[in-house]
């Protein structure tokens, strides 16, 4: 009780209050310095993991009282490390590739816990190759870093080097060109970018074949890449609806605000669709085709619009190609006539459509949207040999529609709704 007392009178005495709150703000720093040391250790206190030249894997034991973090002097491809970071006791598997030059490496490995650098380092060392005169004579081939096998059926572009004692050449298997280099000779190591095709077939694989000072060297090496499920019929090829198009209006009769294709978004223009410029007299020399709400314009008074889609590019080999889409004339004045083809490879089993459905009237909102989901509004042909190189083109009408050049000076055709499946 007298102690209580006591620090009853203490905290009461103006003078002293300074004084105990100087003595907590210590109390509180000094509990807050013990949180943050946090304890970190490498099993058997390993300060240096040394690998020979042809590489080699080892898992590390650590033990630690928080979250802990691997973290390099700087990334190198030659060190694999997993998993970077953890919490607790743990370990993680550092993997050394081969190093195919003769001066040494190392790396540094620095840790953290909780955020805060540790003591702890761990060096990286390894071996220089050992190579004598008679091996440097006698080898060629791609550097480590290399990845030759499970490449996706995204494909991709990467980067290496050929390492290699002489003048050397590659040579691609005939019939392969998926798979390019940025360069297929040279002299020495030398810097190349490989580049693998995006694969819409099966899995598949190529043969490079190497020269070392005009001699073949035994072993070629295998480029495989992974494919994809083998098409069949039903399959959807390609989808286009003309969403990401937002111009003017969705009534047909509105014209005001649409916008011509030469005037898209870089994004816009970047989904591969393309047209035509009219070189027609007085035409202006430019394309006729129109971004409305959602879908596509084709044609203007006295001149014709096309529209080319982008490739076919999810085509397997050689398929027959069953194409959907919907179509409606601008009004009952209009032409009717709309054209298909394709550019590339294929041919198609009819050339052209008469377009006899329109909005009526053609100035509401309520009557296009009727003309679009009317059963006539759909029409389909089929492509017979196509290819992943094959695009898909639609005419209004005709380039020249000018008076006494074409049944009626508009032949204005609405265009959406595009689909392609497999038929065989």
């Amino acid at each position: 009780m007298k102690f209580l007392n006591n620090l009853k009178s203490i905290y009461l005495s103006t003078p002293a209050i300074p004084m105990v709150a100087i003595c907590l703000f210590l109390l509180v720093g000094c509990k807050e310095d013990n949180d943050d040391k946090a304890f970190f250790a490498i099993k058997d206190n390993l300060t240096t993991l040394q690998s020979t030249a042809d590489g080699t894997a080892q898992t590390i034991t650590v033990q630690s009282s928080g979250n802990w973090k691997v973290e390099p002097l700087r990334k190198e491809h030659w060190v694999k490390i997993e998993p970077m970071e953890g919490n607790g006791d743990g370990t993680f598997t550092i993997t050394v590739l081969e190093n195919m030059d003769e001066e040494a490496r190392e790396l540094p490995l620095f840790f953290k816990v909780n955020d805060r650098l540790q003591d702890a380092v761990l060096k990286i060392s390894q071996d220089g190759a050992l190579i004598d005169d008679s091996q440097k004579e006698s080898y060629v081939n791609f550097d480590s870093n290399l990845m030759i096998s499970e490449i996706p059926e995204a494909g991709l572009t990467q980067n290496t080097i050929i390492r290699a004692t002489g003048k050397w050449r590659m040579e691609i298997e005939e019939g392969q060109d998926w798979v390019t280099f940025s360069q297929t000779e040279g002299e020495g190591d030398t810097p190349i970018s490989m580049t693998v095709a995006r694969n819409t077939d099966i899995v598949r694989q190529a043969s490079i074949t190497f020269y070392l000072n005009e001699v073949q060297y035994p072993t070629p090496i295998i480029i495989a890449q992974k494919g994809v499920k083998l098409q069949v019929v039903g399959d959807v090829v390609f989808t286009e609806n003309f969403n990401w198009l937002t111009y003017g209006s969705e009534i047909f009769a509105t014209t005001t605000g649409e916008a011509r294709i030469s005037t898209w978004t870089t994004d816009q223009l970047a989904k591969g669709w393309t047209s035509t410029i009219n070189t027609t007299e007085g035409g202006g020399s430019y394309a006729s085709t129109y971004a409305r709400q959602g879908f596509i314009k084709l044609g203007r008074t006295n001149y014709g619009g096309d529209i080319i889609s982008p490739k076919l590019e999810n085509v397997q080999r050689t398929k027959n190609l069953l194409v959907t889409f919907k179509a409606v004339r601008h009004g009952a004045n209009d032409h009717y006539l709309l054209t298909v083809g394709v550019n590339g490879p294929g041919t198609v089993s009819r050339s052209s459509f008469d377009i006899m459905n329109y909005a009526n009237p053609n100035n509401t909102s309520a009557s296009s949207i009727a003309a679009w989901q009317a059963s006539e509004a759909t029409y389909s042909f089929v492509i017979n040999g196509a290819t992943k190189d094959t695009q898909i083109w639609f005419l209004g009408g005709a380039f020249d529609q000018r008076s006494g050049n074409w049944p009626s000076t508009t032949n204005r055709i609405y265009l959406d709704d595009i689909e392609v499946i497999v038929t065989n």
